[in-house]
């Protein structure tokens, strides 16, 4: 004959021998010692919390001969034969083989049959797996019962049970047990029952049990059966640390080592899942954590070194790679792959890995430490610094205000560096991409800062480039891309010289549009032209002999470079347009050019310089011969 299992055994038969469940007990208890006993029940709960139990044990009391404050005897025959699944009383039915609506109406129809008890229960576990049919059928029977008739349906989903039958039934939600109540119970089982298991035994069976009361008993029986040692118990500790220190290669080794051991990616990866589970409920609600007091001490030490984006991400990056094991062709790489994106920060481009990454540096300030891996020195070896530059608008410091700071200062440079030093002005002063990192309290209207230092004109014979091999190499290249390409479209007419080598430069654009636009940046233009010149140069804009600027304008719109050698028109009649000019730009250039042809200077072109086309064959095919036909 077979043992008899541990959870079988040790079955509470009494509502005082219920674990972990009070709430359940007293409400029940204290109905059948009232006489207030309904006429449907629901227990829900997860499993091996003591559903069916405790609807065994109601249906006990609800027939028992002596009950004693609202518990059963035990010793009475109706209690017997409920223990022994022989009473006539007690009617067990397994929703799940039987859901079909013909199951229903058979088991209404005997509902209204006598009974020798005062009450006759039906029990229906697993009621969520009934049909809609038979949900349907047994219904009515539910709502208006016979007097002696009790119904109690258990059920691991209550959600999957329909509104009109929870609305009928007084529900009674069960929970999983403590691990301190599991822990004593465990070791008072193991006592009664002459098992000699050591503490990290018990603690590794009651992590097994999960809070289920029939779960642990089971894995203490497994426990017993094996000579009590934690032989089946993956350590990931390597994992967790690996996780804290950022070290891939040790979260390689542990995963190595687990499956050599025997275990499979997706238990590894389960487990890992529910330990850091565990983790998160340690440092959010230390209560929910299903362990002994000092394994929780020893998991919220752990929680706070990882910290809880480390955490979060873990879970939800190893619970996406969890669902791709099972159509993946090797489940190991992907567990690999997901270790290495969260044990290396720097290899991963979500928003998880940058959050993960900024709570490290806010630990490493936190506790005075450099960044983890970064190989940062000291705060006490590093040079110096002066304060940062503040933006008053915003609050924040000025990206790069530190090391503006400290070139405030410069270096003095020789003669011969004086033309790399203006260069340097140039790129510092007006063209500045990024112009909007700057303090604005430190940007100036670059005519303000010509005008406030003027820059010396050179040493005779040091500069003798002329203007326009210094706006096309020294200024234009130089200039922000939506300048370079305003005035790409211009072109410098005329370079008017004073003795003290000020000058001005007039710029002619193709329409008004343009010019507008070249106005808006010519105070920039204007201070780097007048760095690389070395003396005061001024920009006027000009638009077909239109005025911009304010300063008077005597140069011409220049021809546009596609008049020469080519037709304004093509094979349809339109005019040409150059590349990358808008409609109204070569609308413009058009007038322009009709604008500036004089017919009286048009002359036929000499006889000898056009071609006919059989010249044009003969020198398109040397050697060729002209043959006549002879029929024409």
């Amino acid at each position: 004959m077979a043992t008899q299992s541990l959870y079988r055994r040790y079955r509470p038969r009494r509502f005082s021998e219920l674990k972990g469940q009070d709430h359940i007990v007293r409400a029940l208890r204290d109905a059948v010692r009232s006489g207030r006993e309904g006429q449907a029940y629901l227990f829900s709960g997860p499993r091996g919390t003591g559903k069916t139990s405790s609807a065994r044990i109601l249906a006990k009391v609800l027939n028992c001969e002596a009950p004693e404050d609202g518990e059963p005897c035990c010793t009475c025959g109706s209690c017997l034969a409920v223990e022994q699944g022989t009473s006539y009383d007690v009617h067990e039915l397994d929703a799940a083989s039987n859901n079909g609506v013909d199951a229903i109406r058979d088991l209404v129809e005997k509902a209204s049959l006598g009974t020798p008890g005062r009450h006759k229960v039906y029990i229906l576990d697993e009621a969520h797996m009934l049909s809609k049919a038979a949900s349907a059928a047994l219904l009515k029977t539910l709502e208006e019962p016979p007097s002696h008739v009790v119904f109690v349906l258990a059920t691991t989903d209550p959600q999957k049970i329909s509104d009109t039958i929870r609305s009928r039934t007084q529900h009674l939600q069960f929970h999983l047990l403590p691990a301190d109540t599991l822990g004593e119970h465990v070791r008072w089982v193991a006592a009664d029952a002459g098992l000699e298991l050591s503490e990290q035994a018990i603690d590794a069976v009651i992590v097994q049990g999960a809070g289920s009361a029939r779960d642990t008993l089971s894995a203490l029986e497994l426990m017993a059966a094996t000579g009590g040692e934690v032989t089946d118990h993956l350590d990931l500790g390597p994992i967790l640390r690996a996780l804290t220190d950022s070290e891939p290669g040790v979260a390689l080794t542990a995963v190595a080592e687990a499956v050599r051991a025997g275990y499979e990616p997706r238990s590894i990866a389960e487990s890992l899942i529910a330990h850091l589970r565990d983790c998160f409920l340690a440092l959010m609600a230390p209560d929910l954590v299903m362990l002994p007091r000092q394994r929780v001490d020893e998991i919220v030490a752990v929680a706070e070194q990882m910290g809880v984006a480390t955490i979060v991400r873990a879970i939800e990056r190893l619970g996406t790679a969890l669902m791709e094991l099972r159509h993946a062709p090797d489940p190991r790489v992907l567990l690999e792959v997901a270790l290495v994106h969260l044990t290396h920060p720097h290899s991963g481009d979500d928003l998880g890995a940058v959050v993960s990454r900024l709570e490290r540096l806010e630990q490493a300030v936190r506790t005075g430490a450099g960044s983890a891996g970064a190989g940062s020195t000291s705060q006490a070896a590093r040079p110096n610094l002066p304060p940062a530059k503040v933006n008053p608008e915003t609050g924040r410091a000025v990206v790069g205000g530190r090391a503006r700071a400290t070139a405030a200062a410069p270096a003095p440079v020789s003669e011969q560096d004086s033309v790399i030093g203006q260069d340097a002005t140039i790129t510092d002063t007006a063209l500045d991409i990024n112009e909007g990192d700057k303090n604005p309290a430190d940007v100036r209207e670059p005519a303000t800062q010509v005008e406030s230092a003027p820059i010396s004109p050179p040493a005779e014979g040091v500069r003798t480039d002329t203007p326009d091999e210094i706006w096309e190499q020294q200024v234009r290249p130089h200039l922000k891309p939506f300048v370079r390409a305003l005035y790409s479209a211009g072109t410098f007419t005329r370079h008017d010289i004073a003795a003290d080598r000020t000058s001005d430069w007039h710029f002619s654009v193709p329409n008004p549009q343009h010019g507008d636009k070249c106005e808006e940046h010519r105070l920039a233009v204007e201070a780097a032209l007048s760095a690389a010149w070395g003396a005061s140069v001024r920009v006027t804009i000009s638009v077909g002999g239109t005025q911009r600027g304010g300063r008077d304008v005597t140069g011409q719109i220049p021809r546009s470079p596609f008049t020469d050698n080519e037709s304004s028109d093509d094979s349809r009649g339109a005019p040409r347009k150059a590349p990358g000019d808008s409609p109204k730009t070569a609308k413009a250039n058009t007038e322009a050019e009709e604008a500036e042809i004089d017919l009286s200077d048009l002359v036929d072109a000499p006889p000898e310089s056009v071609v006919s086309p059989v010249d044009r064959l003969a020198q398109a095919f040397p050697g060729a011969e002209l043959i006549e036909d002879p029929d024409r």
